[in-house]
């Protein structure tokens, strides 16, 4: 669902418009203070220095944003520049609108422009919405786990739950990336892969890992809450279980070679949602 046509996505450099982004961050992630918000400050010094902050408006008003900073990883001659990902906000009456992914396509572009092919951000592997977005409709891959990320978080969506991350990797110029920017999305025949949970349903109708099988085929699917903000809303104890058992999945994948590269969604015989990645052996 795309209604965002009167929506501007632009760079921004000026100081209200870092100041708007302040605010944005404040009502996305209902932070209760100011120790996790990027002030407007580090954001103008950023943004005309090489970052990247990128805006939605409607009319005069930020809506969503992006931002980051040029980055490298490596050393000596393997040494890569990078674009960092930081933030990517939408306030919650415009997260329908396909906003997401034009900010993304749009700092892509400015990336481009400076002679980068590789951007990296990080994020929950548990929320599906967002895994949706970085690795089936932008075409990222992750291979990479972090435990606890960013220490104990105080806003509303990260409290009360480690805050693991994937790294993802976003190839800028590779053909699954140019494929998607185009509206060429690959076809992903990814139903016989097999899953490595077998899911059991609580009387709340939420997922529980039941048993996991062995990780030995070349590409498997791993599931996923579909809505994991919920589940944490009614059975917090659940979903510290999830990321408890996600985390050990991953490691183990991730070492054994793996990476996340799709993310799928189907509907069940009992009409639930359900959400997978899909894990496969890469040479990337």
């Amino acid at each position: 669902m795309n209604e965002s046509n009167n929506i501007e996505i632009r760079l921004c450099k000026t100081w209200d418009e870092c100041v708007q982004c302040e605010e944005v961050q404040r009502r996305v992630w209902d932070m209760p203070d100011f120790r996790d918000v990027v002030p407007a400050s580090f954001l103008i010094t950023a943004a005309k220095n090489g970052g990247l902050l990128v805006g939605a408006f409607d009319g005069a008003h930020m809506v969503g944003f992006a931002f980051g900073v040029l980055g490298c990883e490596g050393a000596g001659a393997a040494r890569r520049l990078k674009h960092t990902s930081h933030m990517l906000g939408i306030l919650p009456h415009m997260r329908v609108k396909g906003l997401g992914a034009q900010l993304k396509w749009r700092q892509r572009q400015a990336a481009l422009e400076q002679d980068l092919d590789l951007m990296t951000w990080t994020y929950d592997p548990l929320q599906a919405v967002n895994a949706y977005l970085n690795l089936a409709r932008l075409g990222a891959i992750a291979r990479r786990y972090t435990r606890n990320a960013y220490g104990a978080m105080t806003d509303a969506l990260n409290a009360g739950i480690a805050s693991d991350r994937f790294e993802v990797e976003w190839f800028l110029t590779h053909e699954r990336v140019t494929a998607r920017a185009s509206g060429r999305a690959p076809a992903r025949p990814f139903d016989d892969a097999p899953a490595l949970y077998e899911i059991a349903w609580t009387r709340h109708d939420f997922p529980a890992i039941a048993a996991e099988r062995a990780l030995d085929a070349a590409t498997v699917r791993v599931e996923i809450p579909a809505d994991i903000n919920a589940l944490k809303a009614r059975d917090l104890a659940l979903a510290v279980e999830w990321r408890e058992r996600t985390r050990a999945t991953f490691e183990r994948a991730f070492g054994s070679g793996y990476a996340a590269i799709d993310f799928v969604r189907r509907r069940d015989t009992d009409d639930r949602t359900r959400t997978y990645y899909v894990l496969s052996k890469t040479d990337f």
